[in-house]
């Protein structure tokens, strides 16, 4: 007896769903990157300087005092700590500060990045020259 084979048809998958969620994903992802753009806004003194490098680590003194690594704030122990581990990995240091910050705020911060050992740590500034 002969037995009569069935043909069964595959399921087919569809694709127009799936491209529509990749799409979403791919929307989402774009619109919540981050950007390099500093959250915390400082006014820059400005000067004549070379660019900021890619692999670096900024620090961000306001007229408070108050240090902040990207928009996070961080006791200037910790930043400093967190500065030194970038330092050791080849990233340069640089610092942010206001310009009303206090000159003596400045000068601590870099004077405690220096005895941390970070040998050299910039200053950033906008681009231009002080008037």
């Amino acid at each position: 007896m002969r037995r009569i084979r069935s043909r069964r048809n595959l399921p087919e998958v569809e694709l127009t769903p799936l491209i529509d969620v990749l799409f979403m994903l791919i929307v989402f992802f774009v619109l919540t990157a981050v950007f390099p753009e500093p959250a915390i806004r400082v006014n820059l003194p400005s000067a004549t300087g070379e660019q900021v490098p890619e692999d670096s680590l900024t620090l961000i003194l306001d007229i408070e005092g108050r240090v902040f690594i990207g928009d996070r704030e961080f006791p200037r122990e910790q930043a400093i700590e967190r500065a030194l581990f970038s330092f050791g990995e080849g990233m340069r240091i640089l610092v942010a500060a206001d310009r009303e910050a206090p000159y003596g705020l400045v000068v601590s911060l870099l004077d405690d990045l220096r005895s941390s050992g970070i040998g050299s740590a910039g200053l950033l500034l906008e681009a231009g020259e002080e008037r």
